[in-house]
């Protein structure tokens, strides 16, 4: 367990740190830290059974957090198809905006004032990119760790769904990273991806059983598109796919210099930077909002998967905008986590509105 402490004016100042780890209500370790700014604690622990810890500074009262890590269920079985849901909110690149995040959640009321879950049955989609440029990455991430499973217990459901940003974290390809979630890494004297790492973090087991392609209703969600080239995919065994790559040994080398196979073959090595980094891969494809000349490209898409809707982040737009015919909606913000997609389930004719910062939301078109 690493964290951090409130900085102090100087070192002479520096609180301890404490942790204190609980199984249900009972109290299994505690720790007492030298005074310093990041704190590191270790113990065994081989049960899959969920964790409540506390942790914060030994004498500051308002240096005090509390989080459960959740041991106790296989994430990378989750569902990729939902079915008769009324509400499905879709927010694109977050980039570390914590700010922004929270204050639009909560004005669409899917949050209360305690940033707890409070929409009961309601859907959000975060389609990818919640690493990068901003200041609050890892901030995020914990908020959404958390908010997930508020959000089933309540009956409702948080996506987190993975673009090409996360990926180039995990791969170590930090060069959108900001130097204030790099110091993060710095303090803890590990690496900024170590802290992601896909086996042996908390974070990142979580972020690597997270899907990149989910259908709600008749809506197919994705962080870049789905271009014809990945239809012979179904959703589960695209989604099957990427858990597998990222769990293999030779992922965490695949961008290196002089790395040309994966387990002795090319023809794999080239199919998975084809699946990650290919131009019309689900990570990057821009297709859809960069030309309006794929009409047939999106008509074989929505009818492989069934769907009425695609809606996809990665290409940044000013305000929310819809695409041939009202067929596609871009999400990707140039001001991060500023606006958000509302689809209204109807049997007659779905509404869509443009939720805001601020006040009610609008109705797109």
């Amino acid at each position: 367990m690493h964290w951090i402490t409130a900085p102090q004016e100087s070192p002479a100042e520096a609180d301890s740190g404490f942790l204190e780890v609980f199984r249900e209500d009972q109290l299994i370790y505690r720790a007492i830290t030298p005074p310093g700014a990041a704190h590191r604690a270790a113990f065994p622990y081989r049960e899959k059974r969920d964790l409540r810890i506390r942790y914060g500074g030994f004498s500051d009262s308002l240096d005090k957090h509390e989080t459960t890590l959740y041991f106790s269920e296989n994430p990378a079985k989750s569902p990729v198809q939902f079915d008769k849901v009324d509400s499905v909110f879709v927010i694109g690149d977050v980039h570390g905006q914590y700010d922004n995040l929270v204050r639009l959640l909560g004005n669409a009321k899917l949050i209360d004032a305690n940033r707890s879950w409070q929409a009961r049955r309601a859907h959000l989609v975060l389609l990818g990119d919640l690493f990068d440029r901003g200041d609050d990455v890892t901030k995020c991430l914990w908020f959404l760790y958390r908010l997930e499973r508020e959000a089933e217990a309540r009956g409702g459901r948080v996506h987190v769904l993975l673009g090409n940003h996360e990926i180039m974290a995990f791969l170590n390809d930090l060069r959108y990273t900001s130097e204030k979630e790099k110091r993060i890494a710095q303090y803890h004297q590990t690496g900024y991806t170590a802290m992601f790492h896909v086996k042996e973090s908390v974070l990142g087991r979580w972020l690597a059983s997270k899907p990149a392609l989910i259908k709600i209703n008749n809506i197919l969600l994705a962080h870049g598109g789905v271009s014809p080239p990945f239809t012979a995919f179904t959703l589960q065994s695209f989604n099957d796919s990427l858990y597998a790559f990222l769990q293999e040994d030779e992922f965490p080398s695949l961008l290196q210099e002089g790395v040309a196979t994966v387990r002795g073959d090319a023809t794999l090595y080239a199919r998975r930077l084809y699946f990650f980094f290919g131009d019309n891969s689900v990570f990057w494809q821009r297709g859809y909002i960069m030309s309006d000349t794929l009409k047939n490209d999106l008509k074989k898409t929505l009818d492989r998967f069934k769907a009425k809707y695609h809606v996809v982040a990665h290409t940044p737009v000013t305000r929310l905008q819809s695409f041939y015919g009202g067929r596609v909606f871009a999400v990707d913000l140039h001001n991060p986590a500023t606006e958000m997609l509302l689809i209204v389930s109807n049997p007659y004719r779905d509404k869509i509105y443009r939720c805001l910062l601020e006040g009610k939301p609008e109705p797109l078109f």
